[in-house]
C-alpha cells in the first residue's frame, strides 16, 4: 500500500471514530423518579453524588429498607447538578440545615426530617419510615415545590464559571505551548517553501487545521468514552481523581521548570516537549506531502497521523481536561459541545498563524515570537495546572470522605 492510500484509510478510519464517539458521548444520566405503590406511599428526596461510596452504600440500605416499607424515590438528584443544587439549597434552608452540611451527599429529605452522610440515614430513616403520616408526606411535597418555585440562590454559578473558563483556558494554553507551536512554525515555513501563491498557504494552512480539529476531536470523543463508559469507573473514581490531580500538579512544577529555562533561554532543554523521535517523524510527514506538491487535501490528511504523534506532549492537557469535564455534571451535561469548544480553540493559533503567513509574516518572525512569549505561556500553563490539581485533588479527598 502506497502512501497516499494509507494517509487515505487513516483519515477515513478516524473520522469514523469520530463519528462514532460523536453519536455515544454520554450526557448527563437523568434518573426518573420512582412511581409510588400506592398513593399512601411514603415520598422521600434523596440526593447524591456518583463514585461516592457512601451513597452507593446508602442505596444498598434503601434497596433492603423497599422489602419492608411503602416508600418511592419521588426525586434522585445528582448533587453536582447545577438545577438540582439551586432546589437543594433552598429545601436545606427550609429544613434549618446548618452551613456545615448544606450540599452534602448523601442525603435523604422524608417528612419533616433530612438525614445526612450515611450513618445519620441508617440511624434514623427506618423509623421516620415507620411514623410516617400522609400530613408528614404533604409536608415534603410542599417543601420542596415551594423550593421549585423559589429557587434560592444557587451555589454553582461561581464554580460553573470556573469550570467553563478553565476549559476555554486549557484550549488555548494547549494550542500556544512550545512543542506544538513548533510544530506549527515548522508546518508553516514548508508552506512559505512550496506553495506558489499566498492563496495555496491559506486554504492549505486551513485544511491542515481541519484535519487536527477532526482529530483531536476523535481522541477527546474517544478519552471521554474511556472515562465515562469503563463499568468499574465509579467504584475507582476517587483513586482516577486523585492520580490525575496528582499528575496535574507534577505537571504544574514542570511547567514552572521549564518557564525558568524559558526565561534564561533555554528553549532546547525544556521537560515538557516532543520527544526527538517524534519531532523527526512529524518533520519527515510534512516534508513528504510537501514533494507530493502540498495540496489541501494532502494537508488535511496528513494532518491525522502529525497530532497521534503531537499528542503526547498536547495530551498532558487535553486528559485533565477530559477529567474535569466529566467530574462536573454542570459540564457533562454539555460533554460533546465543550469538546468541540476546547478543540477550535485549540486550532485557533494555527489559524491565525495560517493567516499571518497569508499576509506574509515569515518563520522567522513566529520563532522570535515564541522566544519572546514561551516565559508567559508556560507560567500561564502552570497556573491553569495548579487550578485543575486542586479541583480534582479535592474532589477525591470528598469522595474520601476526608473533606466534609
Amino acid at each position: 500500500m502506497n502512501r497516499s492510500r494509507f494517509l487515505k484509510s487513516l483519515a477515513a478510519a478516524m473520522l469514523a471514530v469520530l463519528v462514532c464517539g460523536a453519536w455515544a458521548v454520554p450526557f448527563a444520566r437523568a434518573v426518573a423518579p420512582t412511581a409510588p405503590a400506592h398513593a399512601d406511599s411514603t415520598p422521600i428526596i434523596y440526593y447524591y453524588t456518583e463514585g461516592c461510596s457512601e451513597c452507593q452504600a446508602v442505596e444498598q440500605y434503601l434497596d433492603a429498607l423497599s422489602t419492608k416499607y411503602d416508600f418511592y424515590l419521588y426525586k434522585k438528584v445528582d448533587s453536582l447538578d447545577a438545577a438540582g443544587a439551586k432546589v437543594r439549597s433552598a429545601l436545606d434552608t427550609a429544613y434549618g440545615v446548618p452551613d456545615a452540611q448544606r450540599g452534602v451527599a448523601p442525603t435523604i429529605f422524608v417528612g419533616n426530617k433530612v438525614f445526612i452522610r450515611e450513618p445519620a440515614i441508617k440511624a434514623g430513616l427506618e423509623q421516620a419510615l415507620k411514623s410516617s403520616t400522609p400530613a408528614l408526606d404533604q409536608h415534603l411535597l410542599d417543601a420542596e415545590a415551594v423550593a421549585e418555585k423559589g429557587g434560592g440562590k444557587e451555589p454553582t454559578d461561581l464554580f460553573k464559571t470556573f469550570s467553563i473558563l478553565t476549559v476555554i483556558g486549557a484550549g488555548l494554553l494547549d494550542g500556544i505551548n512550545p512543542c506544538a507551536f513548533a510544530t506549527l512554525i515548522f508546518f508553516i515555513s514548508y508552506l512559505i517553501m512550496r506553495s506558489k501563491s499566498r492563496r495555496d498557504i491559506l486554504f492549505v494552512g486551513l485544511a491542515f487545521a481541519v484535519g487536527v480539529f477532526l482529530a483531536y476531536l476523535a481522541a477527546g470523543m474517544g478519552l471521554y468514552q474511556i472515562v465515562s463508559r469503563v463499568p468499574w469507573f465509579f467504584a475507582l473514581s476517587k483513586w482516577f481523581y486523585l492520580a490525575i490531580g496528582i499528575f496535574a500538579a507534577v505537571i504544574a512544577v514542570l511547567s514552572v521548570r521549564d518557564a525558568w529555562r524559558a526565561r534564561h533561554g533555554d528553549l532546547g532543554d525544556m521537560t515538557l516537549q516532543l520527544p526527538e523521535r517524534n519531532k523527526g517523524m512529524i518533520h519527515k510527514l510534512i516534508r513528504g506531502q510537501a514533494r507530493t506538491g502540498f495540496v489541501a487535501t494532502s494537508a488535511f490528511l496528513v494532518a491525522f497521523p502529525v497530532s497521534l504523534f503531537e499528542f503526547m506532549c498536547t495530551g498532558q492537557t487535553y486528559l485533565p481536561t477530559i477529567v474535569l469535564i466529566f467530574s462536573q455534571n454542570i459540564l457533562k451535561q454539555r460533554a460533546a459541545l465543550f469538546l468541540i469548544l476546547y478543540n477550535l480553540l485549540f486550532i485557533l493559533p494555527l489559524v491565525l498563524i495560517t493567516v499571518i503567513a497569508f499576509l506574509g509574516v515569515t518563520s522567522d518572525h513566529l520563532v522570535t515570537w515564541l522566544k519572546r512569549n514561551a516565559t508567559a505561556v508556560k507560567v500561564a500553563t502552570a497556573i491553569l495546572f495548579v487550578a485543575l490539581a486542586a479541583f480534582l485533588i479535592l474532589r477525591a479527598l470528598t469522595l474520601f470522605g476526608v473533606i466534609r
